[in-house]
């Protein structure tokens, strides 16, 4: 075997380990997509503290897709969130059947905020006409 062919086999194998530790995302996330986000401040702590904390924080909504990578996410009531979150950080939220409840809620709580929408921009254009 010769040195070209024993450097192929090698970066064969490196490939081989790099695809077993790194994903590409499955999925896409889109806008109106409910996601949990990565508390990736926990990665350099290595107390017991970590072993307790919570890893993952949500469900958010998917406000934005943003030309870098980063998504715009916003709380279940409509708030949106000060800080824009890198896509390795965001992965979809799975709903459970259980909580037809919530979600019945939740729905209805949508249709609440996208009636306000309306009114607010009816109202903002009747101050504009006065």
């Amino acid at each position: 075997m010769d040195a070209q062919e024993k450097l192929r086999i090698a970066r064969l194998k490196n490939k081989k380990g790099f695809d077993k530790t790194h994903r590409l995302r499955p999925k896409l996330i889109h806008v109106g997509d409910w996601v949990l986000v990565y508390d990736s401040s926990l990665e350099n702590q290595h107390s017991t503290l970590r072993k307790f904390s919570r890893r993952w924080f949500g469900p958010y909504v998917v406000l934005a897709m943003n030309d870098n990578a980063t998504y715009t996410l916003r709380e279940l009531d409509g708030t949106p969130l000060k800080i824009v979150v890198v896509g390795k950080r965001v992965k979809l939220f799975k709903k459970r059947d259980g909580n037809s409840e919530l979600m019945d809620f939740l729905d209805l709580e949508q249709e609440v905020l996208e009636d306000e929408e309306v009114k607010d921009k009816d109202e903002t254009l009747d101050q504009e006409d006065h």
